[in-house]
Parts: C-alpha cells; structure tokens; sequence
C-alpha cells in the first residue's frame, strides 16, 4: 500500500503537508495543494491508518450506541423498524459530523462502560434504558452520555430525548372510548420506560370514563415466542371489544395471527398501535395509531451529544417530543348493546 511519504514525492510537496491534508488541517496550505493531494489519494486508493492516527490525537472520533435489550436479541431488537429507523437515523448524524458509529446491544451497565472505557469513545448514546443505575455510567467513564427514551422515576438531571408518551397513550384510550369500547386490554413485552408511561396514560383515560381496568387485562408480548399475546388474545376473543399495542410491531404481529385463524379486524376486535412505522401504513386493514418521529429523536440525541462534546452545555436537557393519532381502518365503532353481546360471547 503506498505511504504518505510516497505520495509526497510524487507531489513534490513534504509528507507533513500530505499528512494535514489527510486529517484535515487545511488551514496553512493552498486551495492547489489540497486539491493534488486529494487526487493522489484517491488514485492511490489509499486508507488512513486510523489506530495510528487516534494515537497521534488521543481522539477516536467514535460515538458509542447501546440498544438496551438483553444480550443476544440484537437481531429481534432491530427487527422492530421503529428501532431500525432510530438507529438509521443516529448513523446518518453521526456521518455527518465525520464521527464513527459503534453499535451494541446489552443492558448490563458494567458492560457498557467496559465497551466505553475499552474503545474510547467520545461520548454515548443509550437508548431505552430501563435501569436508573444506568446514572452510573457517566460518573465510571467520564464521557458525556445522552439517554433516548429513558426515564427515571421523575428525575430530570439527566440528558435523554423522549416523547409523550403517557399524552400518547392517554389520547389513543380515548379515542377507543369515543368509539364505544369499555373493555380494553393492554399489550407490551415490559411495563418500565416509555411502556409503563404509556401505560399510564391508557389507565388514566379508562378512570376518567369510569371504567375499571382489570388486572388482567395486561397482555404480555414477547420477542422470543411472538405468537405468546395473539394466542391469549385468540383464546379471550370475547373478553375484549379492543386492544391497545405499546407498539406497531407487536399490533402487526397479532393481526396477522388472529385474522388467519379466523378474527376479523374490526368487526371482531379493533387494534391499535404505537409508532405509525411502515408496519402501520402497510398492514390490512391499515393501522390506527400514535405517530411520533424517531428520526428526529436520532438526530436530536446527536446534536445534543455533540454540544456537550464541544463544551457546549444544552439549553434544555430533557425534550420530549409531540406525538399525535393517525386514524385508519383498524378500529370499529360499536354501541353499548355491540360490546355486552360481545361479552356474552354471541356473534355480531
């Protein structure tokens, strides 16, 4: 492979210079030389050495990225293209400051910080963090930390892009309310972070209407048996007149499994999501759903990080973005009489 010093004496110039046109430093050569530098190596295909130069300026230019989910289930994590998005969106910014983007998956604290402390990266993006001992993080590795929808327990001296989501899920239970359902089950795979707030929203909407929500009628997702939720729904069809996803990729899942095993949506149960991703616009019927922006939280979690980088402390350091219902064709409106009969099991 040709070396700087090679490349220099093909230019006529000192590897010095060549090497500042490699890394930047333009500030003391010319418009000329930048130019026939930067021809030669891209005719010389040549490739920085990038330990060597991370050495030189004890600087890495890595951004570490932890997806919170249990070891090995990285491939079912980004399965959900809400997650894919984000993590799509966080690279793109990331690219585009001429940063570098390692990526892992884990919810152990210690095993992050050890990635952290390890690779030296400049600074971390941890998202749905689950965990309040995850504060710890920033304290071991010294290096600013931003959080993507994470939430501890009402404190706000953290730095984390979030959403509504309790006002998202309080306004989808009312939606379904409006529309003549009482009995409404709640299906997720966890009930801590946005989930649980979610949740809580969808709880407040039913006591405000005077309607009691039972213990059972939490739904449990999973990412490793993902028929687990539509089976039980399946099994309890006439239990409930409507179902309320914590996100698309679940809600797409079960209507898939309950409309081939004979469920008609909505004329049987309505179902609606969280996210409105290509899932919600692609399913049949169509989705109803609550929209938010994970592009935006990627590019938001990296102009933020990138402040705090640069000596910049944010204006404001825990945002939660505005999230809003996208009505389609998944829900039914049904009367008083509708919802007992299906109770009672007869057929509508």
């Amino acid at each position: 492979m040709v070396t700087i010093k090679q490349m220099a004496e093909k230019i006529g110039v000192s590897p010095t210079t060549v090497s500042n046109v490699i890394h930047g430093n333009t500030q003391e050569v010319s418009p000329a030389t930048i130019q026939k530098v930067r021809q030669v190596i891209r005719e010389s295909h040549y490739i920085p050495n990038m330990t060597a130069r991370n050495l030189a300026s004890n600087q890495t230019h890595i951004i570490g990225v932890i997806l919170c989910f249990e070891k090995g289930s990285g491939a079912q994590a980004l399965a959900d293209p809400f997650n894919g998005e984000l993590v799509g969106a966080i690279a793109a910014a990331i690219e585009e400051r001429q940063f570098y983007m390692m990526v892992h998956v884990t919810n152990a604290e210690d095993e992050a910080i050890q990635l952290a402390l390890s690779w030296n990266v400049e600074g971390l993006i941890i998202c749905s963090m689950h965990k309040e001992q995850w504060f710890r993080i920033e304290e071991v590795t010294h290096k600013p930390v931003i959080f993507v929808d994470s939430y501890f327990d009402g404190r706000t001296d953290y730095a984390n892009i979030g959403l509504e989501d309790r006002s998202g899920g309080y306004q989808m239970a009312s939606y379904l309310i409006a529309h003549g359902h009482k009995r409404i089950a709640f299906s997720s795979d966890n009930l801590v972070s946005v989930d649980h707030e979610r949740y809580l929203g969808y709880k407040a909407a039913l006591e405000e209407h005077g309607i009691h929500c039972e213990k059972d009628w939490l739904i449990s997702c999973s990412h490793e048996d993902k028929i687990k939720a539509p089976a039980e729904l399946l099994r309890r069809r006439n239990d409930f007149t409507a179902v309320f996803f914590a996100s698309d990729y679940y809600a797409m899942l079960a209507m898939n499994y309950l409309q081939d095993n004979g469920v008609r949506i909505p004329e049987d149960l309505s179902v609606v999501g969280f996210d409105d991703n290509i899932l919600a616009q692609n399913t049949r019927p169509p989705l109803t759903t609550m929209h938010q922006e994970p592009a935006e939280k990627g590019r938001l979690a990296v102009e933020l990080l990138l402040d705090i980088m640069q000596g910049h402390p944010p204006k404001q350091r825990n945002i939660h973005l505005p999230t809003y219902l996208v009505e389609r064709g998944s829900v039914r409106t049904i009367t008083e009489k509708a919802a007992e009969n299906k109770k009672e099991g007869l057929a509508q």
